[in-house]
């Protein structure tokens, strides 16, 4: 065997071995994102259906001119006031929507809200991921 067929042989295993690696991640990574995609999209819908008046209102509240900018709210009774406020906010009350804090554990739970509460009265930050099922149905 000489060394130049030896070479050829060696690198052509090693390109076709690297390029049959780089394609099978490729490919792997792409059905991985439509898996995540699917399943995140089945986690929207089950979310919908378990709360649908909360998140009816939410998506009006998010898609109002008013509230394009605002990512954060308030969970108490509708007779409370808040003192206050750094930044805009929503305000969602237990007494309209009985289900409410179960919806907002829910939806901390699968990362949709962060619970941010600066003293008494539960305020919670919204992830962008959200605000986009909010705005895209």
């Amino acid at each position: 065997m000489d060394l130049l067929s030896l070479s050829i042989g060696f690198l052509s295993g090693a390109l076709t071995g690297a390029a049959g690696n780089y394609l099978a991640d490729k490919f792997t990574d792409a059905r991985r994102e439509k898996k995540e995609a699917k399943a995140s999209e089945k986690l929207w819908k089950d979310i919908e259906l378990r709360f649908p008046e909360i998140i009816e209102e939410m998506r009006s509240d998010i898609s109002s001119p008013q509230g394009k900018g605002v990512r954060a709210f308030f969970i108490k009774e509708s007779n409370t006031v808040i003192a206050f406020t750094s930044e805009p906010c929503f305000e969602y009350h237990t007494d309209k929507h009985p289900e409410l804090r179960a919806a907002v554990l829910y939806l901390a739970q699968h990362g949709f809200v962060q619970d941010i509460t600066p003293g008494n009265t539960p305020m919670y930050r919204i992830n962008e991921r959200l605000v986009d099922f909010l705005r895209n149905t």
